[in-house]
């Protein structure tokens, strides 16, 4: 199963790499961008794929550092909430349920 699988996979690649080059060939008109600053002109696949590479690095980046941050800082957050009322309820207890836990059995 993992060989038609993986014949697939590489069909698709095969594919989607021969719609780029059918792309790239039938878009060569030179095409002027401005994002702020005015870039040279270049063919409009370019472009696509100049956007296409950015948005997948960005996309990558964005989703292993930045999710995983803020997965672990909500984690951090959750734990700190839990110690702090486990504390505020250990400090409530009378003197005498303290002390019971530390008890030794002596022998």
């Amino acid at each position: 199963m993992s060989k038609i699988a993986r014949f697939i996979t590489g069909l698709f690649f095969l594919l989607v790499v021969l719609a780029g080059f059918i792309f790239t060939s039938n878009n060569s008109v030179l095409v002027p961008l401005w994002i702020g600053i005015e870039l040279s002109p270049q063919s409009l696949a370019v472009w696509v794929l100049l956007a296409f590479a950015w948005g997948g690095v960005l996309g990558l980046l964005l989703g292993y550092g930045l999710f995983r941050h803020i997965k672990a800082q909500f984690k951090i957050n959750q734990l700190e909430a839990r110690l702090k009322k486990d504390q505020s309820n250990n400090i409530s207890l009378p003197i005498e349920t303290k002390k019971g836990f530390n008890k030794r059995k002596d022998k």
